[in-house]
């Protein structure tokens, strides 16, 4: 099997898997209206790994000659973080700023299994050979694998073991000859029309008694006993807002779903491993590894896609020349300036694996991440002051291109500058990023799609060089004592 194209993609969506929305069984995934704009946005990375002009950053060349998707590729050098960085740069410019969930960084707790695999190997080898076999997989065939980290969690004041129902949190059921048998249920995005899905073992108190639910694992999403349940599109449904009026809301967004895994059999080389706790434990604090990059380079386009916003509504309301709209806008360019440094620094002073590859600077990526989370949303608010109340009070593209209101909306929105139609586009832009349905989405999945902000900080704690600035501290301390104990004579 080569790499899949976009026609193999879409038509591998039709392969009997249980999506649910508004009540009713979806037939087909990739012609569905709620769903069919996104399967079109995915379809379109698959197209650049074929594209002249980018191929060669999608792919890489595989030691049988053949090429592989990068997207799986574990990185063994500065210059493989780099193309990284360069290939989710390529897809966010290329296709949409705001998605999050396309597979490059949803496999990346993958390369954690690999680059951990004799350590696995001393619990059971199958866990290793789950690591190597998948990423050997993923390379040839492109799959789209996403990911299932979040359980439903019921009672948040209790274990997974005490719960009033044991299903809140993923968990084995029984272990088989044949492999694992899993029930429960993750959330996740963009799950409806992926091929697989990274299971991660929850966020919890790894004891004796949470044995059944410390699992992790690699799932078809089309397996039998697995059924997405899907929220409804944002913005009111499939027939709503035209694309003027919702330019983000009505072609990318990611439908979330709670995907419900009923007694659902995993083969044992799709197992990463099952009811080792000591191994839930660990794996959770390295998972984020390689992840982060990922969401920094995503941040970054997000925070542009605000500046550019904010530019083009100055622009048009001859607002841009005002010393405190440059301000305000001058803030959004330092915080997308800030993440790009967070990335080039953590990317030039890299660090090495267990097993000698190569990952970006920890402590550096750790605090971009929390740069990113705490600032995201104040970033935000300075695009809604910079464009005004105007972008919550628009009509609609009916009001448009009525003939009774039409010529009054012309004539009214025009400033000038730009016409009415120009302005309102801009306009909608900045609500979709600011006001709507979506850009509630996004803030929400800024704040907790790369764990929360006290994990974060948490990580970033057990990363920094601690042992150097105490150093550096008592250096200090120590040169005062000296100074103090022998004075210098006047």
């Amino acid at each position: 099997m080569g790499l899949m194209t976009s026609d193999e993609y879409r038509r591998s969506l039709d392969d009997g898997r249980q999506v649910w929305l508004g009540g009713k069984r979806v037939a087909n995934v990739a012609t569905h209206p709620a769903f069919q704009p996104m399967v079109d946005a995915v379809a379109r990375i698959y197209d650049m790994h074929f594209d002249p002009e980018t191929r060669d950053l999608m792919t890489f060349a595989l030691p049988d000659g053949t090429r592989g998707s990068r997207f799986y590729k574990i990185p063994e050098s500065v210059e493989d973080l780099r193309q990284r960085r360069l290939m989710t740069g390529a897809v966010l410019d290329r296709v949409s700023p705001t998605i999050d969930r396309f597979g490059d960084e949803t496999v990346t707790p993958l390369f954690v299994i690999r680059d951990r695999a004799e350590l696995l190997r001393g619990y059971d080898p199958r866990y290793a050979e789950t690591g190597r076999y998948w990423l050997d997989k993923l390379q040839r065939s492109n799959l789209f694998m996403s990911s299932g980290n979040t359980d439903p969690k019921g009672d948040r004041s209790r274990q997974p073991s005490e719960q009033h129902d044991p299903d809140l949190y993923l968990r084995v059921v029984r272990e088989t000859d044949a492999g694992i048998v899993i029930r429960g249920a993750k959330f996740e995005t963009g799950a409806a029309y992926a091929h697989v899905a990274f299971v991660k073992p929850t966020v919890g108190n790894w004891s004796e008694a949470n044995r059944d639910y410390a699992v992790s694992c690699i799932v078809k999403l089309n397996a039998p006993g697995v059924r997405h349940i899907c929220r409804m599109p944002l913005g009111g449904g499939h027939d709503g807002a035209p694309v003027m009026e919702r330019p983000l809301t009505r072609r990318f967004d990611e439908i979330d779903s709670l995907v419900v895994f009923d007694d659902v059999l995993v083969p044992w080389q799709d197992v990463v491993f099952s009811r080792q706790p000591e191994l839930a434990r660990m794996m959770r604090s390295e998972f984020s590894r390689w992840s982060a990059q990922g969401f920094l380079i995503r941040s970054r386009a997000k925070a542009d896609l605000l500046v550019g916003a904010a530019l083009l509504a100055s622009e048009q309301a001859g607002t841009i020349a005002f010393p405190a709209v440059r301000s305000a806008i001058s803030q959004l360019m330092a915080f997308t300036s800030t993440i790009e440094a967070f990335l080039l620094a953590s990317e030039a002073a890299p660090e090495t694996s267990v097993s000698g590859y190569v990952m970006p600077n920890q402590a550096i990526q750790n605090a971009g991440r929390i740069y990113c989370t705490q600032n995201h949303h104040h970033m935000v608010q300075i695009l809604v002051n910079i464009a005004g109340g105007q972008a919550v009070m628009l009509p609609d593209q009916a009001m448009f291109d009525s003939p009774e209101t039409g010529a009054d909306v012309r004539k009214y929105f025009a400033t000038g500058r730009a016409s009415a139609e120009q302005r309102l586009r801009v306009l909608h832009l900045v609500q979709d990023l600011t006001a709507s349905g979506y850009a509630g989405r996004m803030r929400a999945y800024q704040l907790f799609a790369e764990t929360p902000l006290a994990a974060q900080e948490s990580a970033l704690f057990e990363t920094f060089d601690r042992k150097a600035a105490t150093e550096r501290a008592q250096a200090v301390i120590d040169q005062a004592a000296q100074a103090a104990a022998h004075p210098v004579a006047a």
